[in-house]
């Protein structure tokens, strides 16, 4: 039993790690690929040019509710709801991943410093932020994986794991191709954003298990059924 229990440590440990680690690796591929305009940076001209031939209406409604005025007020909400329900540590963990990445999102901007695809492309308001990474998407990756890891969390299945991922990933890529569809972000923007919300949640589950171990809470209910 102390020999399983230790193997489930070391897996939890182990895990967001590597997570971290291959986040790293694949931001640092992107980045390299866009100082050196090679590697997959050789197609955000062409996914541009591909994105303004194909345009959906729709994709401006799910870029709005990803912004930072909507996606500010859904996350305030929740962790308020949370932390009126008394479950405090998950109240912890989703505004401490959301402010984490944030907070990357802004240093990695002003450290790369890329400039935005060209204003004649963009529709709507032209923004003027920098380019790299995108943060509407990896405010939406981090928001959807956090609530996606304290789901499965509350009953630790692999079943629940599987199907909050795919939320989780179907949620992140409709609002990457949102970004896309605007003009607003280049392709290897967007696939930055969400390796380094990966990173994001790969450290707030790390610091979570850790804590969990060693501070047994009484918070841990299913969010849903």
């Amino acid at each position: 039993m102390i020999a399983r229990l230790r193997d489930r440590l070391d897996a939890t440990t182990a895990l967001p790690v590597a997570v971290v680690l291959l986040a790293g690796l694949t931001t640092a591929s992107l980045l390299d690929g866009v100082r050196e305009s090679g590697d997959l940076a050789t197609l955000d001209q062409p996914m541009l040019t591909w994105v303004l031939a194909h345009r959906l209406p729709v994709m401006t409604t799910v870029s709005l509710v990803g912004g930072e005025v909507v996606m500010s007020a859904i996350a305030v909400l929740t962790v308020a709801v949370l932390a009126w329900r008394r479950r405090y540590s998950q109240a912890l963990v989703l505004g401490g991943a959301l402010a984490l990445a944030e907070g990357l999102s802004v240093v990695v901007k002003h450290v790369v410093g890329r400039s935005r695809p060209p204003s004649s492309a963009v529709i709507g308001p032209v923004e003027r932020t920098l380019s790299f990474p995108s943060g509407h998407t990896i405010g939406t990756a981090t928001f959807a994986l956090a609530v996606a890891y304290l789901w499965w969390r509350a009953r630790p299945r692999l079943g629940r794991a599987l199907l909050g991922l795919a939320g989780a990933g179907g949620a992140t890529a409709l609002m990457a191709a949102s970004r896309l569809y605007l003009a607003d972000h280049w392709l290897t923007d967007v696939l930055a954003s969400t390796a380094l919300a990966a990173a994001v949640i790969a450290v707030v589950v790390l610091l979570d298990q850790r804590w969990r171990r060693t501070h047994p809470s009484d918070d841990t209910a299913a969010m849903a059924p």
